[in-house]
């Protein structure tokens, strides 16, 4: 007998899904206490939460039993997924769900505000006939710009063609070939697409690149008069810039369905739902009939073929190959992921192949859950958290990146490790890896063998191997205030070519990067972030 808690209401369908099992017991435990949360952590084979429930590390202690959390809706926020995982429990959810009501929705935002529907509807329940004062703009002829490309976006764009927009879109990952089929202009930076459209539409996750991207210096390269329209996420926009703008007339107006904080109630916020050219409604994106019924209905599908070991659609967490040894695997899982988060974020253009090797007779019989593991840590520094172990290979596929098992130069005595190669429109690099005691380290980075620690913010430096590089690099970053937490280097040949992997307490801004590309020794600096998540600890 399964036992299966709701911390919150399921639509009908999913309700009667689970009663109809024989062999499903349903508990109802709505916003629990916390001594009510460790009891079902504790009791129960599975747990079907909402975003209004935490489970922490420390909760998640009391798991004797417990086989899956399943969240009805996209983020995983609330759930410690490192904690989760290594208790080897399944984490799932339903990020394509709403996909419809979101796209349904960016338009039912987008048509109220710029023909004033709410002003007008409420002047009228006044009483008063004010037709000149609520004068509107069309949609048809103007250009719509999506600042990403996926699921949702995609689904905007197809209803902006039926209003007869032209469509331009900016998204580095997505293959030229899949929006010529889709009838829509990629532009090949951020700044065309600002300067080019007259409304705006987000539709990227929150992830550290996108965090705040929509700041005053983006507010400063838009069209005049432009639109925004937000349905992603409410951090990727700098909010106090956006309400700048609005006052400086820069933006005609904005639709915002979501915030930096929710429910809303920081000064800024609450100045910004109050100005006249703003619409704001509390995250209403997925609040349809037919996607809650959705969710419902798929996340207790999802629950009860996960708990029998049929189907494990939409975990985001680990997956375990048949008959594999979670914790004799998962520190090599998690080895790939660093090596794929690391290669998209140094690598330049857009990667459209990627190669892996093994070394050691044990990862070569893994090396497809591996390759699986090193899609999604590629994936999810663009993607966010929609990307799992299970979809990798075919978002990867969405954007034209093919990945290959191909022998790679591994330097080195190492039993164990794993390669990747990728090939971007740019270059090609190699990354190779290996554990130590457990814990993941950069081995080799294409011929230059090292030993660095792939954790926090970090610089990758190549610059000429002599005299006084180290002492001016962490000057400038002295003067900044930038801690060095580690450093280490590898070099071709005495007084030839040196890369160095510098860990810092704190990420560098871009005008320190530009200052150590202008030391005349220095040829390349790169920064990445890994957080502390994707370590392994042993």
């Amino acid at each position: 007998m399964w036992r299966i808690a709701l911390t919150d209401p399921l639509d009908d369908e999913g309700l009667a899904l689970l009663r109809a099992d024989p062999e499903v017991e349903v508990l109802e435990a709505r916003r629990p206490s916390p001594e009510t949360l460790r009891e079902l952590v504790r009791t129960c084979d599975a747990l079907i939460v909402r975003s209004g429930v935490r489970l922490d590390a420390k909760v998640l202690e009391a798991a004797e039993r417990l086989r899956v959390i399943a969240r009805a809706g996209i983020g995983v926020d609330n759930i410690d997924l490192e904690a989760a995982t290594q208790r080897g429990i399944l984490v799932m959810n339903t990020p394509a769900a709403s996909t419809v009501a979101v796209a349904e929705h960016t338009f039912a935002l987008l048509l109220a505000l710029l023909r004033k529907i709410p002003p007008a509807w409420l002047s009228l329940r006044e009483g008063r006939w004010e037709r000149e004062r609520f004068l509107g703009v069309q949609l048809a002829g103007k250009t719509m710009g999506l600042l990403g490309l996926g699921r949702i976006g995609t689904e905007v764009a197809r209803r902006a063609r039926a209003f007869e927009m032209h469509v331009i879109a900016f998204d580095p990952y997505i293959p030229e070939e899949r929006a010529a089929a889709l009838q829509i202009e990629l532009v090949p930076d951020l700044d065309e697409l600002y300067a080019r459209s007259d409304i705006l539409s987000l539709h990227v996750p929150l992830t550290r690149e996108t965090h705040r991207m929509l700041n005053r210096a983006a507010f400063e390269k838009m069209k005049p008069g432009i639109y925004v329209v937000n349905t992603a996420r409410g951090a990727v926009i700098d909010e106090e810039a956006l309400l700048e703008a609005l006052n400086a007339g820069r933006v005609a107006g904005a639709a915002l369905d979501t915030f930096s904080e929710e429910p809303p109630r920081s000064p800024i916020l609450q100045a910004l739902i109050a100005h006249e050219r703003v619409l704001a409604v509390p995250h209403l994106g997925g609040s349809t009939r037919e996607a809650q019924r959705l969710i419902s209905r798929q996340i207790a599908q999802q629950v009860l073929d996960a708990l029998r070991g049929r189907d494990f659609r939409n975990v985001v967490n680990l997956p375990f190959p048949e008959g594999a040894d979670y914790r004799a695997l998962a520190p090599y899982m998690r080895l790939a992921e660093v090596l794929g988060s690391l290669q998209m974020q140094l690598v330049r253009g857009r990667i459209h192949q990627v190669e892996i090797d093994v070394r050691g007779e044990e990862l070569r019989s893994v090396i497809r859950p591996l390759g699986v593991a090193l899609l999604k840590g590629l994936l999810t520094p663009i993607l966010g958290d929609t990307v799992t172990f299970v979809n990798a290979p075919v978002r990867a596929q969405e954007h034209g990146i093919r990945i290959v098992e191909a022998p790679q130069p591994i330097l080195g005595a190492y039993a164990q490790a794993i390669a990747c190669r990728v090939l971007s429109t740019k270059e090609a690099r190699l990354i190779v890896g290996a554990l130590f005691a457990g814990e993941p380290r950069i081995v080799q980075v294409d011929a230059f063998p090292m030993e660095a620690l792939p954790r926090g913010a970090l610089l990758v430096m190549r610059s000429r191997d002599v005299p006084g590089v180290i002492g001016r690099v962490g000057t400038l970053l002295g003067q900044h205030g930038i801690n060095i937490a580690e450093w280490r280097l590898g070099r071709d040949r005495p007084g030839g070519t040196a890369l160095s992997f510098i860990n810092l307490d704190s990420p560098a801004p871009e005008a320190v990067l530009e200052a150590l590309r202008r030391m005349p020794e220095i040829e390349d600096v790169r920064q990445a972030f890994l957080p502390e998540s994707m370590v392994i600890r042993g």
